[in-house]
């Protein structure tokens, strides 16, 4: 990506964390990016275009790449899912300048939630991805149940929603409350507890 452009997109997506679509003006953006009004306007043209690629940046960085998955079990495979969202978040931390141990702001799911609803499009994308995410927990919950891992009579699917809704869970917790460890390790504490009950 172009460092000009870039700059743009996390100099927003810092503004949009701080205050509401509504709120940021595009006059707002091209100051505090200390550009000339010609040299934003080369990037982005309106501040929904401007809105709609830093949402689509933001989305984007929460999709998973499960073909680097370990598949010998349930546990190595939440296990990695952990290690890997840890990777991601910091790439979004050092995206708008937070380091790991910095407070992340709830205004995250905000902007998630107003692009949803100002830009249908998103709401689609995020659906779609949401059944990937569960086909992808299905598939190792499935293998896990043939080999005796685990035993449960829930299905597939519940046991792959709980994971992914834990993982929302913990992470609201997380940013709306001081926390003494780290998202990853309350998110193992949970996982762990649901593997627990269904382990064979």
């Amino acid at each position: 990506m172009n460092e000009t452009k870039e700059f743009i997109l996390k100099t927003s997506l810092v503004l949009f964390l701080q205050k509401s679509y509504k709120d940021v003006t595009m006059k707002e953006i091209v100051e505090k990016t200390g550009l000339s009004k010609g040299a934003f306007y080369h990037y982005f043209t309106s501040k929904e275009e401007l809105y709609k690629e830093i949402v689509n940046l933001f989305f984007s960085s929460g999709v998973i790449d499960y073909s680097t998955f370990p598949t010998d079990s349930l546990k190595s495979f939440y296990n990695y899912y952990i290690e890997y969202l840890g990777v991601s978040f910091q790439k979004m931390y050092e995206l708008v300048g937070v380091s790991k141990e910095g407070k992340v702001s709830a205004n995250f799911f905000l902007i998630m939630f107003e692009a949803i609803g100002r830009f249908p499009e998103f709401l689609k994308f995020e659906l779609e991805q949401h059944n990937k995410d569960v086909a992808a927990w299905e598939k190792i919950i499935i293998q896990a149940k043939k080999t005796g891992e685990i035993k449960s009579n829930t299905t597939e699917e519940q046991i792959a929603n709980l994971f992914l809704y834990c993982t929302d869970g913990v992470f609201i917790r997380f940013v709306n409350s001081d926390q003494k460890i780290s998202y990853e390790a309350n998110l193992l504490i949970a996982f762990d507890s649901i593997y627990n009950n269904i382990k064979g």
